[in-house]
């Protein structure tokens, strides 16, 4: 269960991962579940619900973003 690090509300959903081969090569997906309302700052690794975050699509929380802008 993930936490938002900014209003502290549990976040919903998650992440799928499965292996196949495409061409005869393996691949490794990881692929979010429909409900999940949050993201994983791809910087320092700190959970951020979609409410709270200033770019979801980033992928980084607020204080990263910040930095990297």
């Amino acid at each position: 269960m993930e936490i938002c690090t900014v209003c502290g509300k549990t976040c919903l959903g998650g992440f799928e991962v499965y292996s196949h081969e495409k061409h005869g090569v393996p691949t490794v997906v990881v692929d979010s579940t429909p409900d999940r309302n949050f993201n994983v700052c791809d910087l320092c690794n700190d959970t951020i619900c979609f409410d709270c975050s200033q770019d979801r699509d980033s992928g980084y929380c607020n204080k990263c973003l910040a930095r990297v802008r």
